[in-house]
């Protein structure tokens, strides 16, 4: 995702490190190609930017003028940089020109190429250009993976702090179009009080809030408000692509993080979530400490074992609202009878 790819550019630029061939592709252009040009920035001496900077489009570009310009050697400074942009718009004989010069590059050459690779394509050239440089994807996240995301872009990009709750807030409005979110963040960045983003000022400067998101729904299940959750059912499968079998996906990964919590606390949470590569959910970390208060380990066994049920029902073509409310009361039955005894 691009979170990752963001990370990723940032070790690069900060180990300056910067010779070379890069290729940055996805679906994401606007995250893309802004990336780019930060790399571009980074490796550029800002006095002789003008003498050592080129930049082409692919649709516009012959094979000579990209070639051209990589033999062109830096003036008055130790690095010159090619940006080429849509390097899926090449002619023929120009990709040809591009794959010949990656394994050729001068040491005092940086060449930058973004493209969006069409989907299922199989070209020889895009395999070419992984394989012959520093290869970087952003691509749309998972939707769990948005308010982690949200949470890093806002402190990296504009240097604010976005509260959690507020990141699920803004999450749930805009779902998972970077772009549009990006904008958000920009127009929240400019009116944050104190440097911080709370959920008042997205209620207030973001349009078309939903009423329910999903992320404060599995919350509620997680804290047991099963009656509440149960009321948001219509809401929330009202959202468009929002259906039982994701929910219940998401439900069986919070409640083993919960699992997790309940067996060594928030700081096993954060180190298993590093481990298998998901830090950008460590923004849960605090309230599933507060949730696993809540719980013990036999009762998680139980709540997954009910939820994998669920799953296999809703695969099997109940509805998706009469799926989720059988598994909400069965769970609400359970702990209101355990309260009991």
């Amino acid at each position: 995702m691009s979170l990752v790819a963001d990370q990723q550019l940032n070790r690069i630029i900060g180990s300056g490190d910067l010779g070379g061939a890069f290729f940055f592709h996805g679906g994401e252009t606007r995250l893309r190609d802004e990336a780019a040009r930060r790399l571009a920035d980074a490796a550029l001496e800002p006095a002789t930017r003008d003498f050592n900077f080129d930049v082409f489009r692919g649709g516009d570009v012959t094979a000579e003028a990209i070639v051209s310009a990589l033999a062109m050697p830096p003036i008055m400074a130790p690095r010159r940089v090619v940006l080429l942009y849509d390097a899926e718009r090449l002619p023929p004989k120009a990709c040809t020109a591009v794959e010949s010069v990656l394994s050729k590059l001068p040491g005092d050459v940086t060449f930058v190429v973004t493209a969006t690779i069409p989907d299922r394509s199989k070209k020889a050239f895009y395999r070419r250009l992984k394989e012959g440089s520093t290869s970087l994807e952003w691509k749309s996240p998972r939707e769990a993976e948005i308010p982690g995301w949200l949470l890093e872009r806002a402190q990296v990009r504009f240097g604010v702090t976005l509260e959690p709750d507020a990141a699920q807030i803004l999450a749930g409005a805009i779902g998972a179009n970077l772009g549009l979110l990006e904008a958000e963040l920009e127009k929240l960045a400019g009116a944050a009080v104190e440097g911080r983003i709370g959920t008042d000022l997205v209620r207030a400067l973001v349009p078309n809030l939903r009423e329910v998101n999903r992320w404060e729904w599995i919350d509620d299940v997680a804290s047991r408000r099963y009656a509440k959750a149960r009321g948001q059912l219509s809401s929330l499968l009202a959202v468009p692509d929002q259906n039982a079998v994701g929910l219940l996906i998401a439900l069986v990964e919070h409640h083993l993080l919960l699992g997790i919590a309940v067996e060594g606390g928030t700081g096993l949470v954060g180190r298993t979530l590093d481990r298998i590569g998901k830090p950008y959910l460590k923004f849960k970390s605090r309230s599933l400490g507060g949730q696993a208060s809540g719980w013990t380990a036999p009762e998680i066994d139980d709540t997954l074992r009910r939820l994998l049920n669920a799953d296999r029902r809703a695969k099997t073509g109940a509805s998706d609202q009469a799926c989720l409310e059988e598994l909400l009361l069965g769970l609400e039955y359970e702990f209101r009878a355990r309260k009991l005894t």
